[in-house]
């Protein structure tokens, strides 16, 4: 079976994604995980990790999302085997590892943990800069806000931003994700975030 990620927006009602459900049921997809990215008012978006049977495409299963109710599909994207997020933290953390010339590496890393379209670390000092990132440093919690020149060093000019702080003392560098998808990052996103940031940090500080 292939894995299928994808983004949408229901309205916030019972039964909304039960609805959803039984139309995938129709076509053999399976549910796999569901994740509540964001409620607003009356919709709610949420993260499906679905798995296709041979022959269902993924033009298919959008067609039938929106039949099933979706108000919206707001991304969809082939997703790896190793679709759980534990093991594909683990991997992230190897490949940085194992790319120690690559300054983009980490980057990457964050973006791809946090379904972003860019990332990258850096140094406190320079990050200071940008209100987003002092208020993650300083708050020691995720800070997030609207894109723009004055919300991070990332080209991203619309869409959502993201400051994630290591949860170690006196951290050397923040981290920072983009996302064009008008849709803000989750609670879930940005522990899975800190808990990287804090895992490259503690590795940078062992002796030689």
């Amino acid at each position: 079976m292939g894995l299928l990620r994808v983004r949408i927006e229901l309205v916030d009602q019972p039964g909304a994604l039960a609805g959803v459900a039984a139309v995938l049921a129709g076509l053999g997809v399976d549910v796999a995980s569901v994740d509540v990215l964001e409620v607003d008012g009356s919709t709610v978006v949420d993260e499906l990790l679905l798995r296709l049977p041979p022959g269902v495409e993924p033009g298919e299963v959008e067609d039938a999302l929106r039949l099933g109710g979706a108000l919206e599909v707001l991304s969809s994207k082939v997703d790896s085997p190793s679709g759980d997020a534990t093991v594909r933290a683990m991997e992230l953390v190897g490949s940085v590892l194992g790319a120690p010339g690559d300054a983009d590496a980490p980057g990457r890393g964050l973006a791809r943990l946090a379904y972003a379209d860019s990332g990258m670390l850096l140094d406190v000092g320079e990050a200071s800069r940008f209100p987003l990132a002092r208020r993650a440093l300083e708050g020691g919690v995720p800070a997030s806000g609207r894109a723009g020149p004055d919300a991070s060093p990332l080209a991203a000019v619309s869409g959502w931003i993201m400051w994630v702080a290591p949860a170690v003392a006196q951290p050397q560098q923040l981290a920072v994700v983009s996302r064009r998808l008008d849709v803000r990052f989750s609670a879930t996103e940005a522990a899975r975030m800190r808990a990287f940031a804090t895992v490259l940090e503690v590795l940078a500080r062992v002796p030689g």
